[in-house]
């Protein structure tokens, strides 16, 4: 806290103490120090902040994520963990999540249990925008920064969010999918496209498949598309609803998967039934059966974020917070459209393999 001659003189001729906020514990100053402090700022009539105090131990940061069964979610601890070891010891980074994205109440109480633990910050890619905000907004007030990632929460109440444009990023994968029926010398008119979604009541699953409808819609206005189909973040759910779909519509041309378990379930099932080539199809983040179906053909593309850079960044923005500089409130991350034609380039290969 920034401590003004005059606060300082009032503290002294109180024989107050004081103590700063923000989330830190500060050693108090003594007496001594203080008057001495008080007198020389009215003496020079400055009213320049005092130094702040070194913490004393390393900055404590939990980082939550949706689900420990996602390679996707482990690479942003990944990218945390990255940015603790690069300090020198000066942080320390706890991590955790749910074991999957549908737990979204093991991870409320993951996140209060967190709380309860008093660390100096959190990051958090929440599953639901609106289970988690309670937490978030009590361990605000307590003085701890929280940088949620992906999901936006439903409240104003966090020191960062950084995320992708969910909804942006999923049309570069319509944009692609029409452009690529045209190389192949499919006529979209009239032919049907599906998309598969890990859940329904993810605000990011909802933008990236609203994203991606809505702008094949707008670039082929007669297409037809196929009632969304929902899986539970469950990659033999999701093969299965594809290899139902394929046997109901022949003239069936596209398919999207909002994240990277939809994605292997798409792969699975098109390659099963022999339909590389003939259906192209695009899912949201990476994992390596993505990438390897990418390279036999059964997948066409992917869309993929940096979230060992999230989960470094996030880290350093809470830090930044405890420290009193300036943080950005809502930070844009970029997205990458892979493909055959670019996936060995050495700037997606560290997107793919980040850390490696």
């Amino acid at each position: 806290m920034k401590k003004r001659a005059l606060g300082l003189i009032m503290a002294v001729m109180m024989a107050g103490t004081l103590t700063a906020c923000g989330g830190n514990s500060a050693a108090k100053s003594t007496e001594a120090a203080q008057t001495t402090a008080a007198t020389t700022a009215a003496t020079s009539g400055s009213e320049k902040p005092a130094e702040p105090e070194a913490k004393s131990g390393p900055y404590k940061v939990t980082v939550i994520i949706k689900a420990t069964d996602s390679s996707y979610w482990q690479t942003v601890l990944l990218g945390a963990q990255a940015a603790a070891a690069e300090s020198n010891g000066e942080i320390e980074v706890t991590t955790a999540g749910p074991a999957s994205e549908t737990g979204i109440d093991e991870q409320v109480t993951i996140l209060e249990n967190a709380i309860s633990a008093k660390p100096d910050g959190i990051v958090i890619a929440s599953i639901s925008s609106e289970a988690t905000v309670p937490a978030v907004e009590e361990a605000v007030a307590a003085g701890m920064p929280v940088v949620t990632v992906d999901n936006k929460l439903a409240t104003n109440v966090y020191t960062q969010h950084l995320a992708t444009d969910h909804y942006a990023a999923a049309s570069t994968a319509a944009e692609k999918m029409v452009e690529q029926w045209k190389e192949a010398g499919i006529d979209p008119s009239g032919k049907k496209v599906a998309v598969i979604s890990a859940d329904s009541g993810s605000a990011v699953n909802q933008a990236r498949c609203e994203g991606f409808a809505d702008k094949v819609k707008e670039l082929v206005p007669n297409i037809i598309m196929i009632e969304t189909q929902y899986c539970d973040n469950d990659i033999a759910k999701a093969q299965d609803a594809v290899d139902n779909l394929i046997l109901a519509n022949e003239d069936l041309i596209g398919i999207f998967g909002d994240n990277n378990h939809m994605g292997d379930g798409i792969a699975n099932s098109i390659a099963q039934n022999g339909k590389s080539g003939n259906i192209i199809a695009y899912a949201f983040d990476s994992d390596d059966t993505e990438i390897e179906a990418i390279k036999n053909g059964a997948l066409t593309g992917i869309v993929v974020q940096d979230p060992y850079g999230m989960g470094y960044e996030g880290v350093l923005s809470v830090i930044a917070s405890l420290k009193g500089e300036s943080v950005e409130k809502d930070v844009v991350a970029p997205t990458t459209l892979v493909t055959k034609d670019n996936l060995d380039v050495p700037e997606v290969q560290k997107l793919l393999y980040p850390g490696k």
